[in-house]
């Protein structure tokens, strides 16, 4: 095929097997840029819908870098994302709020708008293939099943989709298209809500349940027709639960005694709130011990950030000199204070370092005890260069 590059794999380092299935993605590095890609091994059947995916551009669907055909075998390089997927999200907190899965949900559609504009369906929507980027980006991945629809055909070629996600018609049923795909977002938003599928329970959120309810019918014509027109339903949900919590807001207001009319105070409690969520997102996303919202970490973060904030004052008023204070701020500052962005994985920045972002355990903790070395050379230089300032 002439758009499929014909050319020499080696272009690209094998890094590591990211599962243990056989012929399973593996993390590869781009020799020429040092760049992080996954690469895939697919049936050259598939060649024509992969190349038409590597032609789609879109921030919320993960970019195809190459697709290659060698010796027969056809490697597709996708972007290597990092952060958590949909079902790691879901396994770390007890329940997902209704913005937030709307909010998701807007940008699962606009990646499918892209997929299906340009004459491909997904047909693997589901908790797993959707991922939250560090950065906080949602991105459709996975593109195993992507196949191009034409109403030619009666059923799928070849039945695929995961269960409890997949729609009727991708088991035989009439061919799989756009709507299967909304099927399925249909199920993805259940699951967000109460963690179970619809046919086991349905959502009771009045501005998810309508959602679901369309969009999981089994028969397509009764589900919503196209990727947009579900993205103006979801759009809709989002408004009234918007004004929902407006007027919530204002009646607490007016039951905490405070006046509508009084504008300033009201300004200064929004002004307040969103401090509280800024503050809140802060810790989240930067101070170690508060990133994973686990109890026992938090507490072990604020014991040592105590003791540290103690510490380091009664520290300072002992030495006597500002050349002494100096130093003693030097070393505190690499004995007390990088060990919390070395060995926290602060800004994933271990995700960069080879041995460390390893899913081998002996590799990993070969990572670990490097790191500790590098910590302790860095600490017997600061205080060599200490002692030698001292002497002089």
């Amino acid at each position: 095929m002439e758009n499929v590059t014909e050319e020499n794999t080696s272009f690209y380092k094998e890094i590591e097997p990211l599962t243990d299935k056989p012929n399973g993605p593996v993390l590869v590095r781009k020799t020429d840029t040092r760049e992080f890609f996954v690469k895939k091994c697919y049936p050259l059947s598939l060649k024509e819908n992969l190349f038409e995916l590597q032609m789609i551009h879109h921030v919320h669907l993960a970019k195809v870098q190459e697709v290659l055909v060698e010796d027969g075998q056809l490697w597709l390089y996708e972007e290597f994302i990092h952060g958590k997927t949909l079902s790691e999200l879901l396994r770390l907190s007890e329940k997902m709020d209704t913005q937030t899965i709307l909010k998701i949900t807007l940008d699962v559609l606009e990646a499918l708008i892209a997929l299906h504009s340009n004459g491909l369906v997904h047909r693997d929507v589901k908790p797993g293939n959707i991922m939250m980027t560090n950065d906080g980006i949602v991105k459709l991945i996975d593109f195993d099943t992507v196949r191009t629809f034409d109403g030619g055909k009666e059923t799928d070629t070849v039945q695929l989709g995961t269960i409890g996600f997949a729609s009727p018609e991708q088991f035989g049923f009439a061919e799989s298209d756009a709507r299967s795909d909304l099927y399925s977002l249909g199920v993805v938003i259940n699951t967000c809500s109460i963690k179970k599928y619809p046919k086991e329970e349905l959502s009771a959120d009045p501005f998810l349940r309508p959602l679901i309810l369309k969009a999981t019918k089994l028969d397509p014509k009764d589900r919503y027709q196209s990727a947009g027109q579900m993205k103006r339903a979801v759009e809709e949900s989002l408004k009234r639960l918007t004004v929902n919590q407006m007027y919530a807001a204002q009646k607490s207001r007016q039951r905490e005694g405070i006046p509508a009319y009084t504008a300033n105070k009201t300004s200064k409690t929004s002004r307040s709130h969103k401090v509280n969520g800024l503050g809140t997102s802060f810790l989240q996303k930067y101070v170690p011990g508060f990133r994973t919202n686990y109890l026992w970490k938090k507490i072990i973060a604020v014991v040592y950030y105590l003791f540290i904030g103690i510490g380091f004052p009664q520290d300072l008023l002992k030495k006597q000199g500002l050349n002494n204070q100096l130093i003693a701020v030097v070393e505190d500052l690499i004995l007390f204070i990088l060990p919390i962005f070395l060995f926290t994985n602060f800004m994933n920045f271990h995700e960069k370092l080879p041995l460390l972002k390893s899913k081998n355990s002996i590799f990993k903790g070969l990572g670990y005890v490097l790191l500790v070395f590098f910590w302790l050379v860095l600490y017997t230089i600061a205080t060599s260069i200490s002692n030698s300032l001292l002497k002089n």
